[in-house]
């Protein structure tokens, strides 16, 4: 008899295993493919809420098991005995590897982020199922909160169309499946040593006892839908043997390199008022469903600082925000913060980092060729804009995106500015929290309270690409 444990944030039951496996049914636009199951994106919401704090308790009384944890690269295989107190330390030492509050190894970190990604993050477990069968759940976290994690989300750029900072997130994921291994369930198996990559070998068959159950939010959606794609369409999982579950997941691929984006058994859950799903290259693979966004959600969700200084800072930045409808205009806007930043101390670039409380960040930061570092960073994006827009951004764009944001510091200073700019993009963002907590992360919020609002809409392959839309439940 399986244990029932319902997960703090969603009230999904983490147990549950038969959500992943519904026989595919016709979609809207006359393909095959698995049913949203409400459960199992709830059990997504969970999952992704709890990772970023490697809050994964619930889940290991509900039955799962054989839990690794992947850190830039590095592996750490938890002790299976989770209520000892060595396995809580183990627990709380990859815990600050995750969340880098030392801003000492931030600065060092940015430092080595300048020319490749090697900050992915994820979470593998695995939870038995009825008839001999085994959920493989594999959850990659999303950007998170070392300011250098989000230097992978601006390498757009490669030749085959692809994301290059994703691509290399989950090159760093793949290199490592041979390495996860499942011992508690290898012994269940009379197997010597039991690997991911043996689990995917198996999925190629339609009868593989392994079923892939694929989460993220965020960094983590995109990096989900690349690794979906690698195992799909070059590995040859069977696509019966997978399901995926994003929130806020950016885009992944050109137009031209996206060959039947809708036929990914990928679901993308997206709230309007969120900027990071329309960035990333052009297309989504598999299908988004989109909240718009109404008050309900705002009032219960955004907890941002409601003080005057606060509510007049977020207004004056507002402007800046509404430019930011796509890749392109989000990398103008980001050109132009650079632009501004190439204008500013050392102690004005600390503030607008939130590192100036930390004296050695600013002396470091004093210490190094910030210009050379800024104009690293400049032709970066202007390589990520040829990419998305094919051309280089236009300078007068970048010139007078500039102006407004000096004007505004003017009146705001720089961390205010910042301050203001950040709230404006994370509170329709988040979907990491805390039980209880007196503003819901959005996400969570959406799983819980609009999934029958939620309006789905595929990508339709050509250049440029266009979305196509499902009717919306009340049409």
């Amino acid at each position: 008899m399986r244990r029932v444990v319902f997960g703090p944030m969603t009230g999904a039951d983490l147990s549950a295993t038969a959500p992943f496996q519904q026989p595919w049914e016709a979609d809207p636009w006359g393909g095959l493919r698995p049913p949203v199951s409400v459960e199992a994106l709830r059990m997504s919401a969970e999952l992704c809420s709890g990772s970023q704090n490697l809050r994964i308790t619930p889940w290991l009384r509900a039955g799962w098991r054989d839990v690794t944890v992947q850190v830039d690269g590095e592996l750490t295989a938890l002790e299976p005995d989770w209520r000892t107190l060595p396995a809580k330390l183990q627990r709380q030492l990859v815990r600050s590897k995750i969340r880098g509050y030392n801003p000492l190894s931030q600065l060092v970190g940015a430092i080595r982020e300048r020319e490749s990604s090697s900050t992915g993050k994820a979470i593998v477990m695995l939870h038995p199922a009825a008839e001999g069968r085994y959920i493989v759940s594999v959850c990659f976290l999303g950007t998170g909160t070392r300011f250098y994690d989000w230097f992978s989300n601006f390498r757009i750029s490669t030749p085959e169309g692809v994301h290059k900072g994703f691509k290399q997130l989950t090159d760093l994921f793949e290199g490592n499946e041979r390495h996860i291994t499942f011992p508690r369930t290898a012994k269940e198996l009379n197997l010597e040593r039991l690997s991911l990559a043996d689990m995917l070998t198996e999925m190629k068959s339609p009868n593989s006892r392994f079923f892939l159950w694929l989460s993220g939010h965020s960094q983590g959606g995109a990096v989900m839908q690349l690794y979906a794609h690698r195992k799909l369409r070059e590995d040859g999982v069977h696509p019966a043997n997978l399901v995926g579950y994003g929130f806020a997941s950016p885009s992944v691929m050109t137009g031209d390199a996206a060959v039947h984006p809708e036929s990914y058994p990928l679901y993308h859950v997206h709230n309007s008022d969120d900027l990071i799903p329309r960035c990333g290259a052009a297309v989504h693979l598999g299908v988004c469903l989109t909240y718009q966004a109404e008050e309900p959600l705002r009032r219960a969700c955004y907890g941002w600082p409601r003080d005057e200084e606060a509510v007049k800072a977020r207004i004056a930045v507002r402007p800046v925000v509404r430019q930011m409808t796509d890749t392109p205009s989000c990398i103008v806007q980001a050109l132009a913060f650079l632009a501004v930043l190439g204008e500013c101390t050392a102690s004005e670039i600390a503030q607008a980092l939130d590192l100036s409380d930390a004296p050695t960040v600013t002396r470091l930061l004093e210490a190094v060729d910030m210009k050379q570092l800024l104009r690293v960073l400049e032709g970066r994006l202007q390589a990520a804009h040829q990419s998305a827009a094919g051309a280089p951004a236009r300078p007068d764009s970048v010139a007078e995106a500039a102006a407004l944001m000096r004007q505004i510091i003017r009146q705001t200073g720089v961390k205010p500015f910042s301050g203001a700019l950040l709230q404006l993009l994370r509170y329709p963002h988040r979907i990491s929290g805390q039980a209880g907590d007196a503003f819901a992360p959005a996400y969570v919020w959406i799983a819980n309270h609009a999934v029958d609002r939620l309006i789905p809409s595929i990508w339709q392959p050509g250049l440029p690409p266009v979305r196509l839309y499902a009717a919306h439940p009340d049409a």
